[in-house]
């Protein structure tokens, strides 16, 4: 009877049940209190929370430029081409516009084009997109048209920073350019000035010269050759006249210069006449006869005029023997014929002795040539040295000026051309708080803290079910 009671009097199983209720009652207030700060908590924050609002848009990256190739005809070439702005595998242009994009510089520029701090604009966040030359970025804001703003804001900041990169790299590139171009063209005002003193010096101004020298040398060879075939013809034609009518050449000219002489011929024909009278005379006649006398006398007379005028024709002392010896007489009918065959031994000398000065002029001609050939010759692999030094340079010079020209008309190099895909949304709804998802996370909440405590009631159950189903385990 003792053992049922305890020391107060009461039953034990009035205090097991009290206990029990009030066991019951601990777990409903916890349970209650935890639960109302859960539903408390997500209520007042979506009573209180300020909505917040976000604007998209998306920014794509230029995949190839143009490519310009400039051939300059005797000078050189110059080439630009611009690769794919994803060429490389190890690099990815959007990463670097990403960080531009974050950078201070264009929050600090974007946030005073809306007169706010860079900490109240706020950080855009950038997603690339993958297997495109996109990336999308996002901006927040307390209003629609704030967000907005925020984000043309950020649009414009980003392509004045692009901007300047650009322009600061140009800038440095043409520094470069432009020193470089400043040397080629020193090297190519160096090598005009050598060319020059070396064509002042050399008196050759071009490789042009000595193909013509070898020309005009050639066309004398040429000239030469001929003259020395007729000359020879000449010879040979003179030397077979000249045995046929027994003259040289000398006697052959004489007898033409006496033969055209009118005042010889007259000489000549008076004395022919003298001398047939006289012969006809003397077999009837004595010598002293007066007609045989009177005709000796023209005969003497017109014979002293012959000889006279022979040797002023001549320009020797000439006797009868030797006009005898040029057969004057053309009394007969081969006179005529002597006389053009005489002419012709003239006429073969003359042109014999042309044709033999035309080749001595010729010659030394040529020899004068063939010297100036080999002192021109010697220089003019001086002088092509020079004009390959010249060559070099005006390349080198012009490739350089083009450069120059084609990197300024392609400032999107380094940094590619970016265009707005997407304009900057204006959102309807808030982003944030979402009621959805707040009531959503509180019914969880207060499922987890429900399951919890009900977990922690039934706890001395469940710990001898989970003895007696290892005693199961273990037998």
């Amino acid at each position: 009877m003792t053992s049922n009671l305890i020391s107060d009097g009461l039953p034990r199983s009035s205090v097991t049940d009290s206990f029990r209720w009030l066991r019951v009652g601990r777990y409903l207030a916890v349970s209650l209190l935890a639960n109302g700060l859960v539903w408390g908590a997500g209520l007042y924050y979506l009573k209180t929370a300020q909505p917040l609002y976000t604007s998209d848009f998306s920014l794509g990256i230029a995949g190839t430029g143009t490519g310009v190739n400039v051939n300059l005809p005797d000078i050189g070439q110059a080439s630009s081409s611009q690769a794919s702005a994803f060429g490389s595998i190890r690099s990815d242009p959007r990463e670097n516009y990403k960080l531009i994009l974050t950078g201070d510089a264009v929050l600090e520029a974007a946030a005073d084009g809306l007169e706010m701090t860079s900490g109240a604009f706020g950080q855009p966040k950038v997603e690339i997109v993958n297997n495109t030359t996109l990336f999308h970025v996002t901006v927040s804001g307390s209003s629609p048209e704030q967000v907005q703003q925020k984000a043309a804001a950020l649009v414009s900041a980003f392509d004045h920073r692009l901007e300047a990169l650009r322009v600061a790299e140009q800038t440095a590139r043409d520094i470069h350019t432009q020193t470089l171009l400043t040397e080629a063209q020193a090297h190519l005002s160096e090598a005009q000035q050598r060319l020059s003193d070396y064509k002042t010096v050399s008196q050759l101004k071009s490789s042009d010269q000595i193909t013509q020298l070898i020309n005009n040398l050639e066309q004398l060879r040429q000239q030469r050759a001929q003259a020395i075939a007729q000359e020879q013809s000449a010879r040979s034609q003179l030397d077979q006249l000249s045995l046929t009518l027994g003259l040289s050449p000398q006697e052959a000219a004489d007898i033409l210069s006496l033969q055209t002489d009118q005042l010889f011929l007259k000489s000549l024909t008076e004395y022919t006449e003298a001398t047939v009278e006289l012969e006809n005379l003397l077999p009837s006649r004595g010598p002293n006869y007066p007609d045989v006398v009177s005709t000796r006398q023209r005969q003497d007379a017109s014979l002293g005029l012959m000889l006279e005028r022979g040797e002023t024709l001549l320009q020797r002392p000439v006797d009868l023997f030797t006009l005898e010896r040029l057969s004057l007489d053309n009394g007969n009918g081969s006179g005529i014929k002597r006389t053009e065959l005489i002419q012709s031994v003239v006429l073969l000398k003359t042109e014999q002795e042309g044709a033999a000065g035309k080749i001595d002029a010729l010659t030394t001609q040529i020899n004068k040539f063939e010297g100036r050939l080999a002192a021109l010759s010697n220089t003019e692999v001086v002088l092509n040295d020079r004009l390959r030094d010249l060559q070099v340079a005006e390349a080198v010079f012009a490739a350089t000026l083009a450069k120059l020209d084609l990197g300024n008309s392609d400032p999107f190099g380094a940094y590619p051309l970016v265009q707005v895909i997407e304009e900057p949304s204006l959102p309807e709804e808030p982003t944030q708080p979402q009621a959805a998802v707040v009531l959503a996370g509180t019914v969880l909440s207060s499922l987890l803290i429900t399951a919890g405590l009900t977990m922690i009631w039934w706890r001395l159950l469940l710990i001898k079910l989970m003895a007696r189903v290892g005693q199961k385990v273990l037998a």
